[in-house]
């Protein structure tokens, strides 16, 4: 059996969507014949944890933790936050932070480069190197963010010679949350070399959307280097699922969380309108969001005083957030807003995509999203600026639904998407880069 050494910060117990990539593939590489030996932290700071994703780990499967030097806990004690609280995910896209927000961002951004877990790095490389003399794997997947996976994995197989392929499940420093942020020019310059050195190093490099190697990564390195092995969903998650409609009821479900980047205020405007023309009343329409949801959007809704539509569910663990799929009619996917937009691929479309419901998206009309939305039938890509679009999008569907009229897509549109088919993906690319490797 072959051995792949997978550095990851994000593994179980971490919840969200960062975990679910690396999860799925770890599941399938077993089932394949790959042995996966995890490399990981012991204490990580994860946004959630979501203990019923053991299920999806093989029991063979090898894990190795090793501790981690962060500034959480002091973030933590200056924000005045208890040691048990989880710190926001979206601490740097803050429209109107504090003065101590502010100066822990600017330390963050312009101190821990690349990122904030840059303190995992001398243990997980001295761990990594007697996981190498003793567990002999075949090659080396680190999987980012954090960006610090990376120059990991390139030090583990600088002394190693191993094959190693870096894989993206977004950008590093075109990441969209820098794009107004105040870093220092020299921090910026180290950051590009430090990606640069990774790019060129790495045997390969995997972007989960294409246009990430477009307009980003293949600028960088050759584009023949870069690989596109999307997101997926996993057939086994969808086993008990009734995915039938409901009748009694229409409901827009979107799931995972919203912050200002992704306010729908142009859907909330629709949602008042279609209630004041008597298409949609609280007892035949719901808003549907399982997923934390930031004050800024709370603070929406009470302005245009449609509470009555709309229902706010906390973070749900993966598992108890998809039973929420059987009574949806439609499903909502919010794409973050921001000049880079275009390459965003949540992972929930593909999620989504396994539903065969009609998928209402706000986004970029011509992104990455909108091509796999179009390209599978699924449903509609609309810009967040087009009110009215918008209104007659969600009117058209209720009707349909009222008509009973329902969508449902084919499944052939979407397999390739499956979980399973994606790991072979990887596996086959494995094999051809130990191949080259040991060519020359």
């Amino acid at each position: 059996m072959k051995k792949a050494l997978i550095v990851t910060y994000h593994w179980y117990p971490a919840g969200g969507p960062g975990v679910q990539r690396i999860l799925k593939f770890a599941k399938y590489l077993n089932k394949f014949g790959w042995k996966p030996i995890i490399l990981t932290v012991a204490k990580g700071e994860y946004p959630a944890l979501d203990f019923s994703l053991k299920k999806n780990i093989p029991e063979d499967i090898v894990e190795y933790r090793t501790k981690s030097l962060e500034p959480n806990f002091l973030y933590k004690k200056f924000m005045g936050m208890k040691p048990e609280q989880k710190i926001p995910t979206a601490i740097l896209v803050d429209d109107n932070p504090s003065l101590k927000k502010k100066i822990t961002a600017w330390i963050r951004l312009n101190f821990f480069i690349p990122d904030a877990k840059i303190g995992w790095l001398p243990f997980a490389v001295n761990e990594g190197k007697k996981i190498i003399r003793e567990e002999k794997p075949d090659i080396i997947f680190s999987t980012s963010p954090p960006p610090t996976v990376h120059i990991i994995a390139q030090k583990l197989a600088d002394s190693s010679k191993l094959p190693w392929i870096a894989d993206f499940r977004d950008p590093w420093t075109d990441i969209h949350y820098y794009e107004k942020q105040p870093r220092l020019s020299v921090v910026k310059k180290f950051d590009r070399a430090l990606e640069k050195k990774v790019l060129n190093k790495a045997d390969k490099v995997v972007c989960i959307s294409k246009l990430d190697i477009t307009l980003d990564f293949g600028k960088k390195v050759s584009p023949t280097k870069c690989i596109n092995i999307p997101n997926g969903y996993d057939e086994e998650d969808f086993e008990n699922l009734n995915l039938n409609y409901n009748h009694k009821k229409f409901i827009l479900l979107h799931l995972g969380a919203i912050n200002k980047e992704r306010n729908p205020v142009s859907l909330f405007k629709g949602i008042k309108n279609l209630a004041q023309k008597k298409i949609i009343t609280p007892e035949n329409f719901m808003l549907k969001f399982v997923g934390n949801v930031e004050n800024i959007v709370t603070k929406t809704i009470e302005d245009l005083d449609i509470g009555n539509y709309i229902e706010i569910i906390p973070y749900k663990p993966h598992k108890e957030a998809l039973s929420y799929i059987e009574d949806a009619s439609v499903m909502l996917l919010l794409i973050t807003r921001s000049e880079k937009n275009k390459r965003i691929l949540p992972g929930k479309t593909f999620e989504y995509l396994r539903t065969l419901k009609f998928i209402i998206a706000l986004g970029p009309t011509d992104g990455e999203v909108a091509n796999i939305i179009n390209n599978t039938n699924s449903g509609i890509v609309l810009d967040y600026s087009n009110e009215s679009k918008i209104e007659e999008t969600l009117e058209a569907q209720i009707i349909k639904w009222k008509q009973k009229d329902f969508h449902n897509n084919n499944i052939t549109n979407i397999e390739k998407y499956k979980r399973e088919n994606l790991t072979e993906e990887l596996i086959n690319l494995f094999d051809s880069v130990i191949d080259e490797k040991y060519k020359k």
